[in-house]
C-alpha cells in the first residue's frame, strides 16, 4: 500500500479552511457541507469516507482500499502529516495508523458536548480543539500528544463561535458583543469590541491577519494585529439580501470571500474594499406559471480555491456546479441520471485541485452509483469510481466522452482571416466590471455574450432592431442595451432572465449609464436631453440639457463660448466613487453633480481633458503636452492626487494615421487600465503596448490591424482589442502574448 506524498503547503491551507468551515457550520442545515465526514489528502490521491461504523482509507489513484478503522463513528476526519496517521473528531478526538491498525493517542471528552479540531498546523504539527462551549486546547502531536494550552470558555456568556487562524498562532471566541483574541504560543488576551452588534460565524483568511464575522446582514473583515475594521462586506435588499451572511471560503491568495446568504444564494466580496464582486443565485424556471423562481440547496460544497460550488437544488433534483467567480451555471455534474432522486445527497468533497467529486448519495436513475460513494471526474461529469468498503478493488466505471460544448469556440487560437464575432458591422462591446464577460452587438441585430479568456461563445440573443448602446451597473448583475429604434433592454447577468423593456422616445440610444445603486439610468439618444430614468416606477425624474463650451480666439486672444442650444450627448460615463456624471457632444463635455444635479466646469483634481472613466476604475486617462510641440503623451492620472501617475506612449498626430487601400486612416490614440491598477494598456494607430504601471516599463507591444476599442476584462488578466473588421482579439497578461481570435463558427465572412 503506498502512502501519501508529503502535503503542499498551498493545498495544507486549502483543506485547512474547509475544516475550520466546517467546524463552525451548523450540522442540520440544508446547504451545509457534508453531512457524510469524508476528506482527500492534500495531493488528492488518497480519500477517507465515514461508512456504517467503520472508517475506510482509498488509495484514489491505486483505485484500492487501502486500510480500515473498524467500529467507529466521526463527526470529522481528516490526514495528519504523519504517514498512515488519520484524525477522527466527534466524542473526543482520537488518532489512528491505519497502517498498523492501532489507536495512537486519544483526548477523551470533557463534557456531553463534541469535540471539533478548528485548525491544524502540518509545518508546527499542531492542533486547535473545542471542546463545544466549555474550552478549547491547543495539542502538539508529534509521536505522542502533547497538550500546550486549555483555555476554558464561559459558557453562560454564550460562546457563538470560535476559529483558530490555520498557523494555530491564534484564537478568536466570540462573547457577546466582543471578539477575544488568544496568542496561542503566548499569554496575552486581546479584545474588540463591534458596536454593531453580536459577532457570528468567525472565519480566518490564510496567510494574513484578516479575521471575517458576521454581524446580521453584514460580514465585518478585520485586522486582528491592528484591532480596526479593515473593510465591510454587505448585500442590500435589491441585491436579493435574505437575512445574515455567513463566511464561508476565502480564496488561496485571501483576495476574495465567498459567504453563504443562507441557503438562496452566494455572494463573492472582494477582501480589501468589502465590494460585491458576483452573486450566484439558484433558481429554475416554473413552466407551469411560466415564472422564474427561487430555490434552496439540500447539500453542497465550495471548491478549495473557492472558485465553484457543486450542489443539489430542489428543482430539478440533480447534482449542478456553479461557477462563483461569474455566478453562472455550469453543465451538470450528471443529469437524467440524478434527476427524481429526492433530498438523497449526504456527501459532496472536492478534490483539493478540483478535478475530482466524492459523492454519496441515495435515489436516482444509475443504479451502479445508488446507495454508494463514488468518484467524479469533473471534467466529463461522470462518475469514474465507486468505493464500496466490502471490496479491496474500487469498482472502474465505464469512461465517457467529455460533454460537447454547447459553442464550438475554444481557448485555442483561431487565425485571425475568419475570426468574426458578427456577420455584419461590429457595433459596440462593453465588459463587465465584476465578471469575466464580454458582450458584443451588430448591425445583425444580435446581442453575443462571451467568456474572453476561455474564448467561448456562451449565448446569442435576438433584437428586434441592432443594439447602439451597452451599459452594466457596477456590480455587473444588470446589463442595459439601447437599441437603434430607442428602446432600452434590461438583463440579469446572473440568470439572463429579461425584465420588462423601456421605451426612451429618444429614437436611436446612443449611451447608457446606471447611476450607483443599479436604480437610475441615465439614457441618451438622438433626443437633446439626457433622461434620469428610475427603472422601478419607469419615471423620469430628471432631464438633462448638454449645452458644451468651445473657444473662440482671436487676435487679442481666446475666451470659452456656451452654446445657445443643447446638443445630442454621444457618451455617458461616471468615475467609480464620484458623485460626477460626464455627458459628451461633438463639441464639448460636461460634468454633472448627480447629488444637486447642477454642472459643474470641471470636477476638481480632473485635467482639462479626460476619458477612460468607468465602473471599477479610479484613474483617468488624458493626454499630456511634451516639449516637443507637436507631440503627445498618453497619460494616466489620479484625480485624488490631482497629478499623473505614468507618462506612456508619446506621438504624433502622424503615429496614428495608417494606409488602407490607398486611403489614410486616422485611428487616433487610446489609453485603458485594468481595474486592479497593475496594467495599463496603450493604443497608437496600430501598435498597441502593455505596461506595469508600478514601474511604468513598457512590457510588450504588439501590431493589430485597425484597432477599435481597448477593454480589460473584470479580472485585470485579459486585453480585449477590437478591430474596425468585426474580429475581437484577446491577449494575456499571464503570459504576455495572444490568446486568442474570438469566434463565431455561424459567422463564415
Amino acid at each position: 500500500m503506498r502512502g501519501f506524498r508529503e502535503f503542499s503547503p498551498m493545498l495544507y491551507t486549502l483543506v485547512l479552511i474547509g475544516v475550520i468551515i466546517e467546524g463552525l457550520l451548523p450540522r442540520d442545515s440544508a446547504a451545509a457541507l457534508p453531512r457524510v465526514p469524508a476528506e482527500f489528502s492534500e495531493d488528492g490521491r488518497m480519500a477517507v469516507v465515514q461508512t456504517a461504523g467503520d472508517l475506510a482509507i482509498w488509495d484514489i489513484e491505486a483505485k484500492t482500499l487501502a486500510g480500515k478503522v473498524p467500529q467507529i463513528q466521526c463527526d470529522q476526519v481528516r490526514f495528519l502529516k504523519q504517514d498512515g496517521w488519520v484524525l477522527c473528531a466527534g466524542n473526543g478526538v482520537t488518532i489512528y495508523d491505519w497502517k498498523r491498525q492501532m489507536a495512537v493517542a486519544k483526548i477523551p471528552p470533557e463534557g456531553k458536548q463534541a469535540m471539533r479540531v478548528l485548525a491544524y498546523s502540518r509545518e508546527a504539527d499542531r492542533m486547535v480543539v473545542r471542546q463545544g462551549n466549555e474550552a478549547v486546547s491547543v495539542w502538539h502531536i508529534g509521536d505522542k500528544l502533547i497538550p500546550l494550552k486549555h483555555i476554558p470558555l464561559d459558557a453562560e456568556k454564550d460562546v457563538l463561535s470560535a476559529a483558530a487562524s490555520p498557523d494555530t498562532k491564534t484564537l478568536a471566541v466570540t462573547q457577546g458583543r466582543k471578539i477575544l483574541l488568544y496568542d496561542l504560543l503566548g499569554t496575552a488576551v486581546r479584545d474588540m469590541v463591534m458596536k454593531d452588534g453580536h459577532p457570528h460565524d468567525l472565519l480566518f483568511a490564510p496567510g494574513s491577519p484578516i479575521l471575517a464575522a458576521s454581524i446580521g446582514n453584514t460580514i465585518l473583515l478585520l485586522d486582528t494585529e491592528q484591532r480596526t475594521i479593515h473593510a465591510r462586506a454587505t448585500l442590500t435588499s435589491a441585491e436579493g439580501a435574505r437575512g445574515r451572511l455567513v463566511p464561508r471560503v476565502f480564496s488561496l491568495d485571501g483576495s476574495r470571500l465567498v459567504a453563504g446568504n443562507g441557503q438562496w444564494s452566494y455572494p463573492v466580496f472582494e477582501v480589501e474594499s468589502g465590494r460585491l464582486l458576483a452573486l450566484t443565485e439558484f433558481t429554475y424556471v416554473d413552466r407551469a406559471r411560466g415564472a422564474r423562481s427561487n430555490i434552496q440547496l439540500h447539500t453542497a460544497d465550495i471548491s478549495d480555491d473557492g472558485d465553484h460550488l457543486v450542489g443539489q437544488p430542489e428543482h430539478p433534483s440533480t447534482l449542478q456546479i456553479w461557477d462563483l467567480r461569474t455566478g453562472t451555471m455550469l453543465p451538470d455534474l450528471c443529469g437524467d441520471e440524478c434527476r427524481n432522486m429526492g433530498p438523497g445527497v449526504g456527501l459532496l468533497r472536492w478534490s483539493p485541485d478540483g478535478s475530482k467529486i466524492l459523492v454519496e448519495m441515495n435515489g436516482g436513475r444509475n443504479a451502479e452509483v445508488a446507495g454508494k460513494v463514488s468518484v467524479w471526474d469533473v471534467s466529463t461529469r461522470a462518475p469514474e469510481l465507486v468505493l464500496d468498503p466490502s471490496q479491496p478493488q474500487a469498482k472502474i466505471l465505464a469512461k465517457r466522452a467529455p460533454p460537447p460544448s454547447p459553442h464550438a469556440a475554444g481557448s485555442s487560437a483561431p487565425s485571425a482571416g475568419s475570426a468574426f464575432v458578427h456577420a455584419s458591422a461590429l457595433r459596440t462591446m462593453a465588459t463587465s466590471p465584476t465578471t469575466n464577460l464580454l458582450v458584443t452587438t451588430g448591425d445583425d441585430g444580435l446581442l453575443k455574450v462571451w467568456n474572453p479568456g476561455k474564448g467561448t461563445l456562451l449565448r446569442r440573443l435576438k433584437l428586434a432592431a441592432p443594439a447602439s448602446a451597452l451599459g452594466f451597473s457596477a456590480d455587473g448583475t444588470i446589463l442595459a442595451v439601447g437599441t437603434a429604434q430607442g428602446e432600452v433592454r434590461l438583463w440579469d447577468t446572473r440568470t439572463w432572465r429579461e425584465f420588462p423593456p423601456y421605451s426612451s422616445r429618444q429614437g436611436q440610444i446612443n449611451a447608457l449609464q446606471f447611476l450607483p445603486g443599479n436604480r437610475l439610468l441615465a439614457i441618451a439618444g438622438e433626443q437633446p436631453k439626457v433622461s434620469i430614468v428610475d427603472l422601478n416606477t419607469r419615471e423620469v425624474v430628471k432631464e438633462l440639457l448638454h449645452m458644451s463650451a468651445s473657444e473662440s480666439c482671436d487676435g487679442k486672444g481666446c475666451v470659452r463660448k456656451r452654446s445657445t442650444q443643447a446638443e445630442a450627448v454621444l457618451t455617458l460615463a461616471m468615475l467609480d466613487g464620484s458623485p460626477f456624471l460626464l455627458t459628451a457632444s461633438q463639441t464639448g463635455q460636461v460634468a454633472w453633480d448627480i447629488e444637486t444635479w447642477t454642472e459643474i466646469d470641471r470636477p476638481a483634481g480632473f485635467p482639462e481633458n479626460w476619458s477612460g472613466l468607468g465602473w471599477r476604475r479610479s484613474y483617468l486617462a488624458t493626454t499630456a503636452r511634451t516639449r516637443n510641440p507637436m507631440a503627445s503623451a498618453l497619460t494616466v492620472w489620479d484625480p485624488r492626487r490631482n497629478g499623473p501617475v505614468a507618462g506612456l506612449d508619446r506621438f504624433t498626430n502622424g503615429d496614428t494615421e495608417v494606409v488602407e487601400k490607398g486611403a489614410t486612416l486616422a485611428l487616433g490614440a487610446s489609453l485603458a487600465v485594468d481595474p486592479l491598477n497593475r496594467w495599463a494598456a496603450t493604443r497608437v494607430g496600430e501598435q498597441v503596448s502593455v505596461w506595469n504601471l508600478e514601474d511604468q516599463e513598457r512590457k510588450k507591444t504588439f501590431s493589430v490591424k485597425m484597432p477599435y476599442y481597448l477593454h480589460w476584462t473584470g479580472d485585470g488578466k485579459h486585453l480585449v482589442v477590437s478591430t474596425l473588421d468585426r474580429k475581437v482579439l484577446v491577449w494575456s497578461a499571464e503570459t504576455m502574448e495572444p490568446a486568442h481570435f474570438l469566434l463565431d463558427p455561424a459567422v463564415t465572412q
